[in-house]
């Protein structure tokens, strides 16, 4: 049940925001604005039932409005698509709609009556502020830890106002984790396509006006020609490793729009783990998939170029980023390994689900979710694009980029998993399909 004043507030401040932010109009289905109009009155009605007490029968009429009035706005609110927490002047929880409850994964009953400051302690700063300055509205963007994934809240607060003077607050928030992210992938990709541009332009000259000076004066060099080796060599070596960054920021800005058919995700796996086992001899690696082929509708050249992305991860972070300068694997003089990758390859009726498990160093504890983006990156000769591509790529296909630890059960002391879960709904209709024609 609302408080009474809540709908009073949501009248002078959270209708407002409501049009304004776009977050649900469309999904009231009660004529749109103005059924919104009429919530706050019904704070209005709480002081006019009666108060001489001269009709008891007028009084009930009223106040059966009243508790229609209430249902009619928490039906209302169950369906805007922002979450909306009505607080007492205490700060405890005396109501949620259906968006906040399934936001937080909770019932009602384990939400109202609770303090929000340890419901949600994320919140804590901006209710302070509400509480420290009443007359304005608090507002602020967040993050919350929530099922091992930070998600970024547009919050805000208003203070309700009642006849009797300041009542409680109402607390309205969206999930902007998905805008925020688009927006800065968007805004990496214009600057790696700058960086692309003005830094390709003079790789090209600078090697070959290396190469040129060792080919024609490396014999005629009579003072130091060790010198002169290692530095032209040096010259030719960091150009290729510029290159080889300019090239991610390319793939990265122009990044194309997929080609979507039916293929085989066990064959582009196993071509996969097949070329990173012949670069990286010194790791073991074991790949699990199933004897039938695994269909689904992707683009075969961009889910081969993430797969490769999310292997060579797994490789540095099993090497520890130490290699060469030159970038090449270092095998162990008595041909041991040096660390293990297991890839697996699992579907159903939905999905298919392609697993990374190395024996790495790990993923950071926080922060992880930022890895995604571009240029995020923990290593120190890491460009950061490597799984802001690979996320890309999923997002393409309808699917879902999950990082976690590895299962820590077994062998798996330390490492990471890295989980790419395709949907293979498409894939199954065309399945049908063909079957139908009888091809």
């Amino acid at each position: 049940m609302l408080a009474p004043g809540l709908a009073e507030a949501l009248d002078q401040d959270f209708i407002a925001g409501i049009e304004k932010n776009d977050v649900g109009l469309g999904a009231l289905g009660c004529g749109g604005r103005q059924p919104l109009r009429q919530l706050g009155r019904v704070g209005a009605q709480v002081s006019r039932v009666d108060g001489d007490g001269k009709s008891a029968a007028h009084a009930r009429h009223r106040g059966g409005q009243l508790d229609e009035r209430r249902q009619f706005t928490e039906a209302v609110l169950s369906g805007v698509s922002a979450g909306v927490l009505g607080l007492d002047n205490e700060g405890r929880i005396g109501h949620a709609n259906r968006a906040a409850l399934n936001f937080f994964g909770r019932q009602e009953a384990g939400m109202v009556g609770r303090d929000i400051m340890t419901a949600v302690p994320e919140m804590a700063a901006v209710i302070s502020d509400a509480r420290a300055h009443p007359e304005r509205r608090a507002q602020a963007q967040i993050t919350i830890l929530r099922e091992g994934q930070d998600r970024t809240l547009n919050l805000r607060i208003t203070r309700e106002v009642t006849d009797a003077g300041q009542g409680g607050f109402v607390l309205t928030f969206d999930d902007i984790t998905e805008l925020v992210r688009a927006q800065r992938t968007s805004a990496w990709a214009d600057v790696a396509r700058r960086i692309a541009h003005e830094i390709k332009n003079p790789l090209t000259p600078i090697q070959l006006s290396a190469e040129r000076l060792r080919r024609k004066y490396g014999k005629e060099v009579k003072s130091d020609p060790e010198v002169f080796e290692q530095c032209t060599a040096t010259i030719i070596r960091q150009v290729n490793d510029i290159g080889r960054m300019v090239d991610e920021f390319s793939s990265f800005a122009r990044m194309p729009v997929a080609a979507m058919k039916p293929v085989d995700l066990g064959e582009i796996l196993r071509q996969s783990v097949f070329l990173q086992r012949v670069g990286n001899p010194d790791i073991e690696y074991r790949l699990e998939m199933p004897d039938d082929a695994v269909m689904a509708e992707c683009d075969g050249r961009l889910v081969s170029q993430a797969l490769t992305n999310v292997l060579k991860n797994a490789a540095e972070a099993i090497r520890g980023n130490d290699d060469d300068e030159d970038g090449g694997s270092a095998v162990t003089a008595d041909g041991a390994k040096i660390g293990r990758i297991h890839v697996r390859l699992t579907a159903d009726d939905a999905t298919a689900q392609i697993a990374a498990i190395d024996s790495g160093c790990g993923l950071p504890e926080t922060d992880r979710t930022r890895l995604t983006e571009p240029y995020m990156t923990t290593r120190a000769k890491g460009t950061g694009l490597g799984l802001a591509i690979v996320n890309k790529v999923m997002e393409e296909h309808g699917g879902q980029l999950i990082l976690e630890d590895a299962p820590r059960n077994g062998d798996w002391d330390t490492g990471a998993r890295v989980r790419l879960v395709f949907p293979r709904r498409v894939a199954a209709e065309s399945e049908a399909k063909e079957a139908v024609n009888g091809v």
